[in-house]
């Protein structure tokens, strides 16, 4: 299958890129410094170009299968625009190339959980929330645009990233009790292993172990 990858220079990009080759597929990626993609492969394809240029995107998304995303800026307190205007930008772009099928990843502290969970109700309302008020605002925005994409669209809502390996176990539901940690490899690997999985089609689903 040919891919789309967004965010390929990100932690969790790069494991989608390595996986996806790894798996056979033929990827397009998005770098605005292509030199920064740590991963060489005859199938894969780096695109230099800005997630805010919709030209750029267009180029990318045009001719693949499905698109995955990854786009963010870490744990980083700044205001942003990357999610919303990004992700508003391939959606506009899979229209226009006839390209239905979109997973982004998102976070599972982007809301907040129920108060009977108080240790993570407790950490997401009085630590996260607080440090992290402008890129979860725009988060939330990204996650609005996708829901209403019309497309056949996964939020993949991943606890705490790790760069741990790659095990293939975790849990997947819609509402995680004890939510902590998910290894980026492991997030990767739930992507690309859901891409043809109709269950997962216009799903928010949140992913630890």
């Amino acid at each position: 299958m040919k891919l789309a990858v967004f965010g390929a220079t990100g932690g969790t990009g790069v494991e989608l890129l390595r996986q996806a080759l790894d798996a056979g597929h033929e990827v397009v990626a998005l770098a605005r410094d292509p030199g920064a993609v740590p991963v060489r492969h005859d199938r894969l394809h780096v695109r230099r170009g800005d997630v805010h240029d919709p030209d750029s995107v267009v180029g990318v998304v045009d001719g693949t299968a499905a698109v995955v995303s990854a786009l963010g800026i870490g744990y980083r307190r700044h205001a942003t625009t990357v999610y919303s205007a990004g992700t508003g930008n391939v959606i506009a772009a899979m229209r226009d190339a006839g390209v239905s099928r979109l997973l982004a990843v998102s976070t599972s502290s982007v809301r907040l959980p129920p108060r009977s969970r108080f240790a993570e109700y407790a950490l997401a309302r009085f630590v996260l929330h607080p440090l992290l008020k402008r890129p979860y605002a725009d988060m939330r925005l990204m996650e609005q645009e996708v829901r209403a994409s019309g497309l056949e669209w996964t939020l993949v809502r991943a606890a705490r990233l790790t760069n741990g390996r790659r095990t293939g176990r975790y849990r997947v539901a819609s509402d995680l009790p004890g939510c902590w940690s998910i290894s980026r490899a492991d997030v990767a690997h739930y992507m690309l292993t859901r891409l043809t999985d109709a269950a997962t089609f216009r799903s928010a689903v949140q992913i630890a172990y």
